[in-house]
This record gives structure tokens, C-alpha cells and sequence, in this order.
């Protein structure tokens, strides 16, 4: 034989008043982090857009020679990195700049910002050569994640800041 269920039992099973709630709640966390990880993705990528395009505007100084008649220092080097870029907040302090005179272009490498353990590795240096030669100018800024859910990247610092780079590789121009 077959029981009947109580009547309180029966009435609550078949109450739905609360699964909208119920539902929301359990697909509310997904949802969320994937909203922050395409927002984190999206300023990432903006500001890294904005340094690559400094570096390269700010690369032609030296490229054409002008950065070497007005002796030109890696202090005076950041600072127009840093106008040519919208993002503003510390970016002086924070940006690390590495411009070397490259011998054999074959063997031109770009350089790791940070050991295994997180450390920043960077030494910077400021030499754009004469003209003809070929130079190497990189910039790395830390990138402090706007959301701190999950790591992006795997090149991060101690401080779990990203490293956003950019590294433009020329000939001078004859000067």
C-alpha cells in the first residue's frame, strides 16, 4: 500500500515560492567572478595597450636622435613614457626602464622581470648608443589586480602585482 504524505509535507514540497532565490543564489558566485575577471582582463589589457604605445611614441625620441641632443636622462626617459600614457597614478615611481645598445641583433632577448620567488630582477639603465645602433628599450610596470580573486598572469611580484611590459627593438638614424 501506498502511504499519503502529510498534508504540511505535501504542501511544502510543492511550494516553488522561493526558487528564484534558491537558483540565484547558487549561480551568483560564477557569475560574479566571471563579471570581475573580464573587468580585471579588460584594465589590463587597456593599460598594458596604453605602455606599449608610450614606449614605442616615447622610443622614437631616441630612434631620430633628439633624445641625445638634449642628453636626455632615464628620470626625463619615464616621465615621457608616462605622459604619453593614460594611466597616471604613480606610473614614474612604479615604471622600471631598461635601453641598451644590442651588439649582435640576432642575439637580442628580452629580460625576465622577476626571479621565481616574485623578486623584481631589474637593473635599470639608460643607453641609446649613437647613430646606426641598434637599441633595446623595455618597460615593465607593476599592475596591482583591481579584483584580488585569482591570479591572471604567471610572471607576478611578491606583492602579487602583475608585470605588464613592453619592449620596442630599432636602428638609429643616422645623426
Amino acid at each position: 500500500m501506498m502511504r499519503r504524505l502529510p498534508s504540511s509535507l505535501h504542501r511544502l514540497v510543492g511550494d516553488k515560492r522561493g526558487a528564484a532565490a534558491i537558483e540565484f543564489a547558487i549561480l551568483s558566485l560564477p557569475l560574479f567572478m566571471l563579471i570581475f575577471g573580464i573587468l580585471e582582463l579588460a584594465a589590463m589589457f587597456f593599460v598594458d595597450t596604453a605602455l606599449d604605445a608610450a614606449v614605442h611614441k616615447s622610443a622614437r625620441l631616441i630612434r631620430t636622435g633628439q633624445a641625445a641632443e638634449k642628453a636626455t636622462s632615464l628620470a626625463t626617459f619615464k616621465a615621457e613614457v608616462c605622459a604619453n600614457m593614460v594611466y597616471l597614478l604613480n606610473c614614474e615611481s612604479n615604471l622600471l626602464v631598461v635601453a641598451n645598445v644590442v651588439s649582435d641583433i640576432s642575439a637580442a632577448s628580452g629580460m625576465m622581470p622577476a626571479d621565481s620567488d616574485g623578486n623584481v630582477k631589474i637593473t635599470e639603465s639608460f643607453n641609446i648608443g649613437y647613430g646606426s645602433d641598434y637599441v633595446l628599450v623595455q618597460a615593465f610596470l607593476p599592475w596591482s589586480p583591481v579584483v584580488k580573486l585569482y591570479s591572471l598572469s604567471s610572471q607576478t611580484f611578491v606583492d602579487g602585482s602583475y608585470v605588464l611590459g613592453a619592449a620596442v627593438l630599432f636602428r638609429n638614424e643616422p645623426f
